[in-house]
């Protein structure tokens, strides 16, 4: 689909204003605009939808600092700079859970909020995952193996048990092309 009125806005210029490690934040400034807009430039992500040959979901339970709660997520985490997409997933499903897998898919490319971030989030199905090594975890991560039926995800879902944004829009398409 194409709009008719909408166009994409003339940027006159980009400026960096702070760096945070994880992100940074930019100030653009666009020619038709009556004010400056401020964007944080984050990392690109991925997901990973990780089935058992079993019937279950390789998932993690994780604390979130934004949230100041532990929540139950599937396996994913920044892609890093040159790295690609799929190669990160499946290094992030092996870091997080220890789990492999054979048979890999891309499931989606969102982006997170275009309202102020300029990064995507690659979502993966890996088919037939199994348990083959040890957890490597980042500096600042402690997660918890979570093997959840399939048949579970609809209601933890549906009873907002699963709530982070990213791993619902992953979760949903999982569900969607399983039917």
């Amino acid at each position: 689909m194409t709009p008719r009125r909408v166009q994409k806005l003339r940027r006159t210029k980009r400026e960096e204003v702070a760096d945070y490690g994880v992100f940074r934040v930019e100030r653009l400034t666009y020619e038709s605009l009556p004010r400056d807009v401020y964007v944080y430039q984050c990392p690109d992500w991925c997901n990973v939808v990780a089935e058992t040959d079993d019937g279950h979901l390789v998932m993690v339970f994780q604390y979130r600092y934004g949230t100041d709660e532990v929540s139950l997520e599937i396996p994913g985490g920044v892609i890093d700079p040159g790295e690609d997409p799929m190669a990160a997933a499946r290094r992030e499903l092996r870091e997080e859970t220890g789990y492999e897998a054979e048979h890999w898919e891309l499931l989606s490319v969102v982006d997170p909020n275009p309202a102020f971030q300029g990064n995507k989030c690659w979502s993966f199905l890996a088919r037939g995952a199994k348990k083959t090594t040890e957890t490597a975890f980042d500096d600042l991560e402690d997660l918890e193996l979570a093997l959840v039926r399939t048949s579970k995800i609809p209601g933890l879902l549906d009873n907002c048990e699963i709530k982070h944004g990213l791993v619902v829009v992953a979760l949903e398409t999982w569900l969607r092309r399983r039917r």
